[in-house]
Protein backbone atom coordinates (compact mmCIF):
# COMPACT_ATOMS: atom_id res chain seq x y z
CA UNK A 1 0.00 0.00 0.00
CA UNK A 2 1.35 3.41 -1.10
CA UNK A 3 0.06 6.58 1.29
CA UNK A 4 1.20 10.34 0.69
CA UNK A 5 2.76 12.08 3.65
CA UNK A 6 3.53 15.40 3.73
CA UNK A 7 6.22 17.09 6.10
CA UNK A 8 5.47 20.81 6.46
CA UNK A 9 4.53 21.43 2.77
CA UNK A 10 6.89 18.76 1.23
CA UNK A 11 5.22 15.47 -0.49
CA UNK A 12 6.77 12.16 -0.71
CA UNK A 13 5.15 8.53 -1.14
CA UNK A 14 5.67 5.96 1.74
CA UNK A 15 4.87 2.32 0.74
CA UNK A 16 6.59 0.82 3.63
CA UNK A 17 7.03 0.97 7.41
CA UNK A 18 11.00 1.67 6.93
CA UNK A 19 10.26 4.59 4.43
CA UNK A 20 7.46 6.08 6.70
CA UNK A 21 9.42 5.53 10.07
CA UNK A 22 12.48 7.66 8.40
CA UNK A 23 10.05 10.45 7.44
CA UNK A 24 8.83 10.44 11.01
CA UNK A 25 12.95 10.66 11.99
CA UNK A 26 12.94 13.73 9.72
CA UNK A 27 9.89 15.25 11.80
CA UNK A 28 11.89 14.60 14.80
CA UNK A 29 14.58 16.72 13.36
CA UNK A 30 12.47 19.94 13.01
CA UNK A 31 11.69 22.14 15.96
CA UNK A 32 8.11 22.64 14.51
CA UNK A 33 6.19 20.66 12.03
CA UNK A 34 3.01 20.16 10.07
CA UNK A 35 2.90 16.36 9.30
CA UNK A 36 -0.08 14.54 7.08
CA UNK A 37 -0.62 11.21 6.18
CA UNK A 38 -3.07 10.41 3.61
CA UNK A 39 -4.61 7.85 1.71
CA UNK A 40 -5.56 10.46 -1.42
CA UNK A 41 -4.13 13.70 -2.64
CA UNK A 42 -6.52 15.37 -0.96
CA UNK A 43 -6.40 15.01 3.07
CA UNK A 44 -9.69 16.60 2.64
CA UNK A 45 -10.86 13.26 0.90
CA UNK A 46 -9.92 11.04 4.04
CA UNK A 47 -8.42 9.29 5.47
CA UNK A 48 -6.15 11.29 7.01
CA UNK A 49 -3.42 11.98 10.04
CA UNK A 50 -1.95 15.00 11.02
CA UNK A 51 0.66 16.01 13.80
CA UNK A 52 1.15 19.09 14.68
CA UNK A 53 4.20 19.53 16.85
CA UNK A 54 5.75 22.76 18.80
CA UNK A 55 9.26 21.09 20.35
CA UNK A 56 7.67 18.84 23.26
CA UNK A 57 3.92 19.67 22.41
CA UNK A 58 2.14 17.87 20.15
CA UNK A 59 -0.97 16.65 18.93
CA UNK A 60 -3.22 14.69 16.47
CA UNK A 61 -6.08 15.24 13.96
CA UNK A 62 -7.66 12.26 12.39
CA UNK A 63 -10.62 13.10 9.15
CA UNK A 64 -12.13 9.95 8.10
CA UNK A 65 -13.51 11.56 5.15
CA UNK A 66 -14.99 14.40 3.36
CA UNK A 67 -17.85 14.87 5.03
CA UNK A 68 -17.55 13.03 8.20
CA UNK A 69 -16.78 14.38 11.51
CA UNK A 70 -13.23 15.05 12.24
CA UNK A 71 -11.54 14.29 15.85
CA UNK A 72 -8.35 15.80 17.66
CA UNK A 73 -6.69 14.15 20.08
CA UNK A 74 -6.70 14.25 24.08
CA UNK A 75 -4.46 14.74 26.54
CA UNK A 76 -4.90 15.61 30.07
CA UNK A 77 -8.38 17.95 30.09
CA UNK A 78 -6.89 19.80 33.28
CA UNK A 79 -4.11 21.17 31.32
CA UNK A 80 -4.27 24.77 30.58
CA UNK A 81 -3.10 27.27 28.37
CA UNK A 82 -2.76 27.02 24.75
CA UNK A 83 0.29 26.46 22.33
CA UNK A 84 1.32 27.96 18.85
CA UNK A 85 2.02 25.70 15.66
CA UNK A 86 3.62 26.91 13.05
CA UNK A 87 1.54 25.74 10.08
CA UNK A 88 3.33 24.57 6.79
CA UNK A 89 1.69 27.95 4.69
CA UNK A 90 3.33 30.15 7.43
CA UNK A 91 0.78 30.57 9.56
CA UNK A 92 0.80 29.95 12.96
CA UNK A 93 -2.22 28.65 14.72
CA UNK A 94 -3.12 28.28 18.62
CA UNK A 95 -4.65 25.19 19.82
CA UNK A 96 -5.72 23.86 23.64
CA UNK A 97 -2.20 22.46 25.39
CA UNK A 98 -5.41 19.81 26.71
CA UNK A 99 -5.27 18.14 23.26
CA UNK A 100 -0.97 17.34 23.48
CA UNK A 101 -0.12 13.80 24.03
CA UNK A 102 3.90 12.13 23.95
CA UNK A 103 5.36 13.02 20.81
CA UNK A 104 6.89 9.35 20.29
CA UNK A 105 2.66 8.21 21.18
CA UNK A 106 2.14 10.66 18.04
CA UNK A 107 4.46 8.58 16.37
CA UNK A 108 3.78 5.01 16.94
CA UNK A 109 -0.39 6.44 15.97
CA UNK A 110 1.05 7.07 12.45
CA UNK A 111 2.90 3.47 12.12
CA UNK A 112 -1.04 2.01 13.16
CA UNK A 113 -2.03 4.20 10.53
CA UNK A 114 -0.23 3.18 7.98
CA UNK A 115 -0.40 -0.70 9.52
CA UNK A 116 -4.25 -0.32 9.54
CA UNK A 117 -5.27 1.17 5.83
CA UNK A 118 -6.27 4.50 7.22
CA UNK A 119 -8.11 3.35 10.34
CA UNK A 120 -8.64 5.94 13.62
CA UNK A 121 -5.40 4.99 15.89
CA UNK A 122 -6.53 3.20 18.44
CA UNK A 123 -3.70 4.12 21.25
CA UNK A 124 -5.22 7.72 21.43
CA UNK A 125 -7.96 9.36 23.19
CA UNK A 126 -10.21 11.00 20.47
CA UNK A 127 -12.66 13.78 20.93
CA UNK A 128 -14.98 14.69 17.57
CA UNK A 129 -14.81 18.06 17.22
Amino acid sequence: MTMELNLHGEARAVDTIAALEQALIDARALAQCELWLTMADDAEQGPALCMLRNGGNAWLMYLSGQDDLGYHSLGDEEEAGECSYLLSNGQVDMYPEAWCVDAELCQQAFIAFFKTGGARPAAIVWQAD
